[in-house]
């Protein structure tokens, strides 16, 4: 899905079909969080990373084993205790609108396909919690943005015979008209991870 394709998502004008369980979302979950706090500048977005990520796992019924962000993309250790260990992957971009005046997260949660939760009580849940957070308008229906991620990441790694390296090699290549490329390009290219 190309970065047009994904601001058409944003305005609206392309709908996904909505799935029905968080054990659907094969291929990740796009989550934008938009602030119109003129203050929310990149150290505020990196500090929130954490919160954001517990978050996740909360809605999720399940405990992180780390919230401490990283910056090396996982290896394939790492990939296999994600799988094995009920957590979840999160690459992380903060970036910049057009004019500069507002920072937004960008954030891609991979699998969460490993717990059978329905997508949209998961995701008003996690919307009422994220929006509880400093910073994150209460208010914005905009603040809080969900978007399954449609790159064929599930089917790589089924032809791969589920090698982890497919994921790795997702996040690291970034290729054009992928999500991790559309983080790249549009946002900060140096990722944030939790696993």
């Amino acid at each position: 899905m190309t970065s047009i394709a994904f601001n058409s998502l944003k305005q609206k004008k392309i709908s996904i079909d909505t799935p029905s369980n968080t054990l659907d979302l094969v291929n990740g979950l796009f989550l934008t969080i938009n602030t119109t706090i003129k203050d929310f500048d990149y150290a505020t977005a990196y500090e929130l990373l954490p919160e954001i990520v517990c978050k996740v796992y909360n809605c999720l019924g399940a405990e992180p084993y780390s919230l401490e962000p990283k910056t090396l993309v996982p290896n394939k250790k790492d990939i296999d205790f994600i799988s094995i260990g009920s957590q979840v992957l999160a690459v992380c971009s903060i970036g910049l609108n057009r004019t500069g005046g507002k920072t937004h997260i960008h954030l891609w949660f991979y699998n969460l396909h490993s717990f059978n939760h329905n997508y949209r009580s998961f995701c008003t849940k996690l919307t009422k919690n994220l929006k509880g957070l400093k910073g994150i308008s209460k208010r914005n229906e905009f603040s809080v943005k969900f978007v399954p991620c449609t790159d064929p990441v599930d089917r790589r790694l089924r032809q791969s015979n589920h090698d982890a390296q497919v994921i790795i090699d997702y996040i690291r290549n970034r290729e054009y008209d992928t999500l991790m490329n559309y983080f790249a390009t549009k946002n900060n290219k140096n990722f944030i991870y939790f696993y």
